[in-house]
């Protein structure tokens, strides 16, 4: 199945959780999935929106299915991160996620530590975004391809996102 890329850039956390409620709700029954990529001060704040007919249908569960490939993808650096309803490092909570469901979708909105314990250099965007899209990948057999917003998506997106100040 495609699924849909969409890099967000640069953004505050409050943008983010407006920009993935949009799109969440502009999405038809029959929509790909689409991951929803941005770049926060010390996180990679990313959403999975997927069709509910592509999820679990115990909402109870819906977390770690959209959670599973993030720490697959932290184990893959090395980074002994866990599921426990939430993504945890130590014994800390490093994700803050958040599952909602609009419209015919649902979305599990989470975020990647910038700088993984241990490393003092930022880990690149690139090389995290590629392994979480294998991750994802290869749990879900999606095959994703990086998209802009559609037209109905961006004004969607414009109506949103709260204008500059």
């Amino acid at each position: 199945m495609l699924a849909r890329w969409i890099r967000f850039g640069p953004t505050a956390q409050r943008e983010f959780d407006a920009a993935y409620a949009s799109l969440a709700a502009v999405q038809p029954k029959s929509a790909a999935p689409i991951l929803l990529w941005a770049e926060e001060a010390a996180r990679y704040p990313f959403a999975l929106i997927a069709p509910r007919r592509l999820a679990p249908g115990r909402e109870s569960r819906w977390l770690s299915w959209g959670l599973a490939a993030a720490v697959a993808t932290y184990r893959q650096f090395r980074v002994p991160a866990y599921l426990d309803g939430e993504i945890y490092l130590h014994g800390r909570d490093i994700a803050q996620t958040h599952v909602h469901a609009f419209g015919e979708c649902v979305v599990i909105a989470s975020s990647f530590l910038m700088r993984f314990p241990g490393n003092c250099v930022p880990t690149p965007s690139f090389e995290l975004e590629h392994a979480f899209r294998l991750r994802l990948e290869a749990q879900h057999g999606w095959t994703f391809d990086f998209s802009w917003p559609s037209a109905r998506e961006s004004v969607s997106l414009a109506a949103r996102l709260p204008s500059p100040a």
